[in-house]
């Protein structure tokens, strides 16, 4: 991605302000003055036809009542064109996609993940929009390194960004004041974050825990691969090492074995960590002070729920940060929608009107749309100031990019829960559950990209 990697240079030169984050973004993206997006959504209807097309999202109830208000506007623009909203936590959506795509009965429009966009670009579940382009939707106030690597596959156009993203540690200030100890800070080390967990639960007593247990998460795993210098994925198969692994494991065991993070059976009674959805986690709950990995774009649900009691952090490093970079989420179409044009009318009103940006604002995080996000700036809170802030950080810090993965990643994200699950509850050992990961992911590769 040389155009963002252009965009992460500059703004480790820049100062915190997000003028200069806006014009960062529109310095990687040119702008071509034809078929330049519309500034509102008061565009025509496609037809007189009245047509009804499904719209599926995750997210918090901020997040879904934001959304349903973006609804209620794009239908008094266009009142033949009626969305019905179908919304869920994180973890929840990916198992109802599944189901509705194997019963022939995929949404036409739908929130789409880094970790999944390729899995349903090659199944052929996602429409190609580039039909589309200039006419229904616009992309060239979008990131076009984004829209190139990550947007499409295989060729075709199948996710428009939405946001831009950086990986970090969710925590709750309150809770270290409350300690009379000082909270977390950027660039902590594994053995500095283990010390604070140490400390805090020294204070807090038998009900509190100094983390999360994190070692159930391949995204979390994937984060600490990139931090000690190895790599998750390569060539279509698992790139690690063992060691880092048994590494992984053997650290989260030792603070587990030490009551540093709560015990298995309390790990698996809340929701898988990423679920975007801050009302059913162990930080919510007060359980853990600090939560992890998240992200700079699910800093908003958290905030929402928890006013001024959270801050956030770089994830933890090694010999490099542990933080990546990378996009939010994408909005995408489904190839047997009865309805393409309608529905890239929709994605055009969603990531191009000023309509759509003063409701969602930066509920899914910082807007990829620079035109939106320049629109949006003088309106920023606190939190967006820190949002844009921390995205600024990770940037100059050297951050790896996300790695999505070959086909099949979602699979095995699954997969790598389950086993080190198994491990948590002391069903397997370290060494065994690094050697089941290993034998079952590469079939789920070689089965799924072969």
């Amino acid at each position: 991605m040389i155009g963002y990697s252009s965009k992460v240079s500059k703004l480790v030169k820049a100062s915190v302000t997000s003028t200069l984050v806006m014009s960062l973004l529109a310095g990687c993206v040119p702008t071509e003055k034809k078929n330049a997006p519309a500034s509102s959504g008061a565009a025509p209807a496609a037809s007189q036809e009245n047509v009804e097309l499904r719209f599926s999202w995750w997210g918090s109830q901020g997040r879904h009542d934001r959304t349903l208000k973006l609804i209620d506007k794009f239908q008094q623009l266009h009142p033949n064109i009626k969305i019905k909203p179908e919304y869920t936590s994180f973890d929840g959506y990916w198992e109802k996609l599944s189901t509705q795509v194997a019963a022939n009965n995929a949404p036409d429009l739908m929130q789409m993940s880094i970790l999944y966009i390729k899995e349903y670009s090659d199944r052929g579940v996602l429409a190609d929009l580039t039909p589309y382009l200039g006419k229904d939707v616009h992309i060239d106030d979008l990131n076009k390194d984004v829209l190139k690597n990550q947007g499409t596959i295989n060729g075709k156009l199948t996710g428009l960004p939405v946001s831009d993203n950086a990986s970090v540690m969710i925590y709750n200030k309150e809770m270290y004041k409350q300690a009379g100890i000082e909270p977390p800070k950027n660039d902590m080390t594994w053995k500095e974050y283990f010390d604070k967990a140490r400390e805090i639960k020294s204070k807090l007593g038998d009900k509190v825990y100094g983390s999360f247990d994190l070692s159930t998460s391949l995204e979390g795993f994937m984060y600490y691969s990139f931090s000690v210098g190895d790599t998750l994925y390569n060539n279509n198969k698992l790139g690690y090492k063992d060691e880092t692994l048994t590494n992984w494991l053997k650290m989260w065991d030792d603070a587990r074995k030490e009551g540093l993070v709560p015990p298995a059976a309390s790990t698996a009674s809340f929701l898988p960590i990423g679920n975007a959805d801050p009302n059913k986690d162990a930080l919510m709950k007060g359980v853990v002070p600090i939560m992890g990995p998240q992200f700079t774009a699910t800093f908003p649900a958290y905030e929402n729920v928890m006013k001024d009691k959270i801050d956030m952090i770089t994830y933890p490093k090694d010999k490099k940060t542990g933080s990546v970079l990378e996009t939010a989420m994408f909005l995408s179409a489904s190839a047997k929608s009865k309805h393409p044009k309608e529905a890239a009318m929709f994605l055009d009103f969603f990531l191009n009107s000023k309509e759509a940006a003063d409701i969602l604002e930066t509920d899914r995080g910082l807007p990829e749309n620079k035109k939106m996000l320049e629109y949006l700036t003088p309106k920023f809170t606190e939190r967006d100031k820190k949002m844009v802030k921390m995205l600024e950080y990770v940037s100059g810090i050297q951050p790896a990019w996300y790695d999505a993965g070959p086909k099949g990643a979602g699979e095995v994200t699954k997969l790598f829960e389950q086993t080190v699950q198994k491990q948590q509850f002391g069903k397997v050992t370290i060494d065994a559950a690094v050697a089941e990961f290993r034998k079952e992911a590469d079939k789920i590769f070689e089965k799924n990209n072969n």
